[in-house]
């Protein structure tokens, strides 16, 4: 599934609930998931990320102040009537086709035949977590958009418009930050963004404990490639050394010096089944704000895959696309 995150987060004191975030998971399913302040019920764990405050300073007689500021800035130019039409889209949707039983249809269901597809991840997917929001230039990633590799990204023209106005602001600001963990050797996303965002625009950061810093293309610029993996983040390391095949977030945050930032522009993962053990480091303390996370997930674990997906909309993210990777295996589609 994908989902992308509107890395905004929530005012505490807002009676709308914290601000959306935008992302994206693939039985595989890829979910895209952003965050906004003002469409979920409570409020968001981050502090207000000043780097992505835009500057929009123009007489619009505030005809779009109100998407502007519970998105951070991110979407500055919606309407505050359509805006409202978004947020009332959200507001009726329903994160599962039998509420009352959100495992029905899982495999971890109590009295699920694991030998039939209707007690199965793919049938599980198929009736809960549909995507409940949208973006209006959303697009999908990569060095032609088709293919395994690529991953649809929320309007990728505004992390263009929030990094041009952070140099601005700061000529040290790395501008954006596109975090990419679990590459195998596959580098047609990280070529996407750039293609689409400029050569320079974003710093790229990508992350496998296989040998393919060789093989990361000459033409992507400003890319960092750390041959180590996702691990769950353990509490006792207060300053991780180099070195190790597999780091928790907060310690590669803070190897690479990133605990400063405000925001982490997208974090795209496909680590074969981490994500359900180290995703709540994802948004812990310490962790700059993922404002959009592309994610692909494997399985759905029983109680684990809803407290992952319910915890990311408590935390502030809706989901803006999902898509099935059927390449896994032969599905019924």
């Amino acid at each position: 599934m994908g989902l992308s995150k509107l890395s905004y987060t929530g005012n505490s004191n807002s009676s709308l609930g914290p601000k959306l975030r935008i992302g994206s998971l693939a039985v595989a399913v890829a979910f895209s998931l952003f965050q906004l302040v003002a469409l979920l019920r409570s409020p968001s764990p981050y502090p207000k990320p000043s780097a992505t405050a835009a500057s929009h300073e123009r007489s619009d007689d505030g005809q779009y102040d109100t998407a502007r500021s519970e998105s951070f800035g991110f979407f500055y130019d919606i309407p505050n009537d359509h805006w409202n039409r978004l947020k009332s889209i959200y507001a009726s949707h329903s994160n599962h086709v039998d509420p009352k039983q959100p495992l029905r249809f899982n495999p971890d269901f109590e009295g699920g035949d694991q030998r039939n597809w209707r007690s199965s991840a793919h049938a599980w997917y198929q009736n809960n977590y549909e995507p409940n929001f949208s973006c209006q230039f959303e697009k999908r990633i990569g060095q032609n958009m088709n293919g395994d590799g690529p991953k649809w990204v929320c309007d990728p023209h505004r992390i263009k418009r929030l990094a041009e106005e952070r140099k601005l602001k700061d000529p040290n600001h790395p501008g954006c930050v596109v975090y990419s963990v679990g590459s195998n050797g596959d580098f047609n996303f990280e070529m996407g963004m750039q293609k689409e965002l400029g050569e320079g625009v974003c710093e790229f950061h990508i992350f496998d404990f296989g040998n393919y810093g060789g093989k990361v293309p000459k033409e992507l610029k400003r890319a960092y490639y750390h041959q180590w993996g996702l691990a769950k983040q353990d509490p006792n390391v207060v300053t991780p050394t180099m070195g190790n095949k597999y780091y928790g977030l907060l310690d590669t945050v803070k190897l690479l010096g990133h605990d400063k930032l405000d925001v982490i522009d997208v974090f795209k993962i496909d680590c074969e089944k981490c994500e359900w053990e180290t995703y709540q480091d994802w948004l812990a303390p310490g962790i700059p704000m993922l404002q959009q996370i592309q994610v692909e997930v494997h399985g759905a674990p029983g109680q684990k895959a809803l407290d992952f997906y319910d915890g990311f909309e408590r935390a502030g993210y809706l989901r803006f696309h999902k898509e099935p990777n059927i390449q896994v295996r032969v599905l019924l589609i």
